[in-house]
């Protein structure tokens, strides 16, 4: 009892009650693997070296998304006549109106106060401490970034940490990449993500059974809809039936020829390359 109170406590208190509950789970249910012990294998062999352990994981995930992406190459002709015999009107076209210290101070503001750091070892924290002195630095770079149309290169660098899913424990197909950004690259990241957010929603682009990602659309919602539908079909006597899929790996299967061409059909009705280079890469 003392126990289960404990924990009640825990979720209770917590800001993400959803994240608490499953690091309980995780705990309890002994899931968790040591960053220091991976324990892959190849051809039955263990591997020791560190440096051969991280060429595996790196070859195996740019293997993985380059196979996907190779045998989806002959749809994309396809699909992106058919996203031009969809939108055969153009939508406006994107303003990436320039940042002010209001937004920038707004951004760093919503930043969490944590204490993990990319290649470049600066800390959320630090940055939010630091931003009275560096803001109108921001402010330039943001402001050149979309000016030019280009995501600052170094921004893009992350470090990446294989994390055990499930199945095999010794397979590297069982982990998923992590990636650890840069403290910095979160700011240019929401800059772009607030323009192109406002303008999908101004101009009602996504349909409105888009769920997640979308202020006032959680996944709650989408499971209200859901469950007040099939109520309603049963209370006037109707059948009810339902498919259910569920995609694994699913940013590996993403081809970003046709993810770029969408964003030419649907903001500039063609090839759109100012926001393609602004946006950053996987």
């Amino acid at each position: 009892m003392a126990k289960r109170e404990h924990f009640n406590n825990l979720i209770k208190c917590s800001k993400n009650k959803t994240k608490t509950m499953w690091n309980i789970v995780k705990a309890e249910t002994n899931t968790r693997v040591s960053k220091d012990k991976l324990p892959v294998t190849i051809e039955g062999k263990s591997i020791k070296n560190y440096h051969d352990l991280a060429n595996l994981f790196n070859e195996y995930f740019i293997n993985a998304t380059n196979t996907h992406q190779t045998n989806n190459m002959s749809t994309n002709s396809q699909a992106i006549s058919k996203l031009y015999s969809v939108f055969n009107k153009p939508f406006p076209q994107l303003n990436l109106t320039l940042i002010n210290a209001k937004e920038v101070k707004d951004i760093i503001r919503t930043l969490k106060w944590k204490s993990s750091y990319g290649y470049e070892e600066i800390p959320l924290k630090i940055l939010k401490i630091s931003a009275p002195y560096i803001i109108s630095l921001l402010i330039y770079l943001c402001n050149k970034s979309m000016i030019t149309g280009i995501f600052p290169m170094r921004l893009k660098y992350s470090q990446i940490f294989p994390v055990y899913k499930k199945g095999d424990k010794h397979e590297p197909k069982d982990y998923r990449p992590i990636s650890l950004l840069t403290s910095f690259s979160k700011i240019f990241e929401k800059v772009i993500f607030n323009r192109l957010y406002n303008h999908v929603m101004g101009y009602k682009i996504l349909a409105k059974e888009q769920y997640g990602f979308r202020n006032n659309y959680s996944t709650d919602k989408a499971i209200y809809h859901l469950t007040n539908n099939i109520l309603k079909a049963l209370d006037n006597n109707q059948l009810v039936g339902g498919i259910f899929c569920d995609l694994s790996k699913a940013s590996d299967y993403v081809n970003y020829d046709i993810f770029f061409g969408k964003i030419g059909v649907l903001w500039c009705h063609g090839p759109c390359t100012q926001v393609a280079n602004l946006i950053p890469e996987k």
